[in-house]
């Protein structure tokens, strides 16, 4: 048996999980199945000559003789007699890792430049000023007034530093929540690492209904309510030193910025997804279980999550095995696919 560096037993590849990793880091979707398939043994649709080409381009998969591979899925349809083997990914993933980081940082400067070319082009905006800084004590006082004429839809990046009071925040969300208003949020794994955050700020508004997604980071402090307006700071550190941040009204700018919204959503991991009722018969798990379940599916650290609960180490794991034998789950993304899937959160 296979061990990991803490010599424990190694456990075996979520395919699911391997391939949402490797989309978020820009493979192709042909090159995905067919790499996730060398990897973890299981079959899969007929390998396209692009998908080859892709996985070689990439440096994670090299030809040999079918004699000396496994046989299997690598097989090339133009030469049945090679074969197609994961070589070591260090080299590539960091390749791919770069790539993704620069085209986020393309996206953040193209929604500055977009802003600075409006802003020369046209300096107002239907008889109103286009954008306009609001600085100090002034940014919660006219954060709050566009929240509480919500009607219908919120968007908004959540990430440190907060000039708000974020328990007066969730209060007012979670009441909107309840009058038909939608949220949702990205979120940054910094933000939900905070001592008590998650589940004394995420989670009551998660379980009133906010849609909430999280990724490794975000470029920019953003909100869009409405179409109507929206909040910006370029620069997240800016937002704690000069305290400002950017009134953007309806125009081009506007649509750049829900457009950098939903970019950052479709690739973003789902914090607490919509999983539905639980299935016949079946009790859902206590609230402490549920809530080391929403940590895990957010990628809480364990050192946090035991924290957050207040238990002993040895308390924690032992949750985790009943958790994980409860759900048939042979390891912690399969536990968190079942959760969702049996509506336990």
């Amino acid at each position: 048996m296979s061990r990991d560096g803490d010599g424990a037993p190694a456990q075996e590849p979520c395919p699911d999980t391997l391939a949402a990793h490797l989309s978020a880091l820009g493979v192709d979707g042909g090159a995905v199945a067919l790499y996730v398939a060398l990897l973890t043994g299981r079959p899969a649709p007929p390998a396209s000559p692009e998908a080859r080409r892709a996985l070689l381009a990439l440096g994670l998969a090299a030809e040999v003789p079918a004699g000396e591979g496994d046989g299997g899925d690598g097989r090339g349809a133009q030469d049945p007699a090679v074969a197609l083997v994961p070589v070591p990914p260090a080299s590539a993933l960091e390749l791919l890792s770069r790539r993704e980081t620069l085209r986020l940082e393309e996206a953040r400067l193209a929604v500055a430049r977009a802003y600075e070319r409006y802003r020369r082009r046209t300096p107002s905006a239907v008889g109103g000023t286009v954008a306009e800084e609001v600085t100090g004590g002034d940014i919660e006082r006219v954060l709050g007034e566009a929240l509480g004429g919500a009607r219908r839809e919120v968007l908004r990046f959540d990430s440190p530093p907060y000039f708000w009071d974020t328990e007066r925040g969730t209060k007012e969300e979670v009441g909107q929540l309840r009058r038909g208003v939608r949220y949702r949020v990205v979120y940054t794994r910094e933000s939900l690492a905070r001592p008590g955050y998650l589940t004394e700020n995420v989670q009551p508004c998660v379980d009133a209904g906010e849609e909430a997604r999280v990724v490794s980071g975000l470029p920019v402090k953003l909100m869009v309510v409405d179409d109507r307006v929206g909040f910006v700071s370029m620069s997240i550190a800016d937002v704690d030193v000069s305290r400002s941040m950017l009134v953007v009204r309806p125009s081009a700018l506007l649509a750049a910025l829900r457009a950098l919204f939903e970019a950052y959503w479709d690739r973003a991991l789902p914090v607490h997804p919509d999983s539905g009722a639980p299935a016949p018969g079946a009790a859902r798990p206590g609230p402490a279980e549920r809530r080391i379940l929403a940590m895990l599916v957010a990628g809480v650290p364990d050192s946090q999550i035991i924290r957050e609960l207040g238990v002993s180490r040895r308390t924690f794991f032992r949750r985790m095995e009943l958790l994980m034998a409860r759900a048939g789950a042979g390891s912690r993304f399969q536990l968190a696919l079942q959760a969702q899937r049996r509506g336990w959160l």
